[in-house]
């Protein structure tokens, strides 16, 4: 049953529904993570000792219905809902039937329940309570893991810098290093406040498709974050300078595409950032 449904799941359906109503499906999938989450609770009831197996199996039947609901939901999603939106419902059920497969095969296999049951439990609760009611909010909850990220490289290079970062076992950054070092940290000090500014002037107020380009073009700043601060140990100076050429690129890209999805005064701003940026570059030259 499981199985069946997480195949399901991974099938593109072109679907098309002007009047779909994203917050209406928010709302929906919270009601049926509720009674998922009731359904697990009776099954787990029903297989302990002493097991009712007829109750078992009616409870299984009873998931079975549920999640046949929940991914019948799914396959109604439009693509014009977001990118970013459906997918996040497609790894909420997933993660679901997962849950909900890892629970029946302790049963099989006489294993402890109370840790799956409550795993499936806290999957249903996020489910109920934390799914996003349209693709700008899923967007925002994505765009703030990758700007998470990208502070934890800002502080590695601004560790990198202050020798704060250096390890016993490793050799300290020589003088062309920490020059780099220093370069690096402003780049990404930038990125940061620029990506700051997207998620406040840009992301909450442009269409879903938009926001799925916006956040397509910071994940891959958010990459390139990782490997630029990475690199100023290991990469020579020529690759070095290809690895801030790529990072600058990805940066102007997507605040390019800021600029087109903004109001005039923010579009100046982001004007000023990418001169800064190319200034920046053009100095560790």
């Amino acid at each position: 049953m499981c199985e069946a449904y997480m195949a399901d799941l991974k099938v593109q359906r072109p679907v098309t529904d002007t009047a779909f109503d994203t917050e209406k499906m928010k709302d929906t999938v919270s009601k049926l993570a509720k009674v998922l989450s009731h359904d697990a609770t009776k099954l787990t009831l029903a297989c302990k000792p002493p097991r009712k197996p007829a109750e078992g199996i009616k409870m299984i039947s009873e998931m079975s219905n549920t999640f046949y609901r929940l991914v019948g939901f799914y396959n109604t999603i439009p693509n014009t809902a977001g990118n970013e939106y459906k997918l996040q419902y497609r790894a909420a059920i997933r993660d679901a039937l997962a849950g909900a497969l890892a629970l029946c095969q302790t049963f099989r296999t006489d294993q402890t329940f109370m840790v799956s049951t409550a795993e499936l439990w806290e999957t249903c609760k996020a489910m109920e309570t934390a799914m996003p009611a349209n693709n700008q909010e899923a967007v925002l909850r994505k765009w703030k893991e990758m700007v998470v990220l990208m502070n934890d490289a800002k502080s590695e290079v601004h560790g990198l810098v202050s020798g704060e970062e250096h390890d016993e076992d490793e050799e300290a950054l020589d003088e062309d290093q920490v020059e780099v070092a220093k370069k690096v940290a402003k780049l990404v000090d930038l990125c940061i406040l620029a990506c700051t500014k997207i998620e406040r002037r840009c992301i909450r107020e442009v269409t879903a498709e938009a926001c799925d380009a916006i956040l397509e073009l910071g994940i891959a700043l958010g990459d390139e974050t990782d490997v630029v601060v990475s690199q100023i140990y290991d990469a020579d100076r020529e690759e070095m300078k290809q690895h801030m050429n790529t990072y600058v690129s990805c940066a102007l890209e997507l605040i390019a595409l800021a600029q087109k999805n903004t109001t005039e005064e923010h579009a100046k701003w982001f004007e000023m950032c990418k001169l800064k940026i190319k200034e920046i570059n053009e100095k560790s030259s």
